[in-house]
């Protein structure tokens, strides 16, 4: 696959679980809202980044997950821009 189709895959996977990722930015234990399986398949492609703390590892989202939810706060669900 090309650079710019992984891209698109990628935002495609944020867009799709947007609500889910929204509540863990938010707080809430990333084991709480994703099975086991997507939680390592998202840290895997990048979604997710682990922060070790002094009580254990945590799921944050990456910076360029937060980038991309904050794009799809400009649109509306039928892709026309509200500003």
């Amino acid at each position: 696959m090309s650079s710019a189709e992984v891209e698109q895959s990628f935002r495609n996977i944020v867009m799709f679980y947007s609500k889910e990722l929204k509540l863990v930015d938010n707080g809430h234990k990333a084991s709480l809202v994703f099975s086991d399986a997507q939680r390592k398949k998202m840290t895997r492609i990048g979604i997710f980044e682990r922060v070790y703390l002094y009580r254990g590892c945590r799921l944050t989202l990456s910076e360029k997950t937060r980038q991309i939810l904050e794009t799809v706060d400009l649109y509306s669900p039928g892709g026309v821009p509200l500003i």
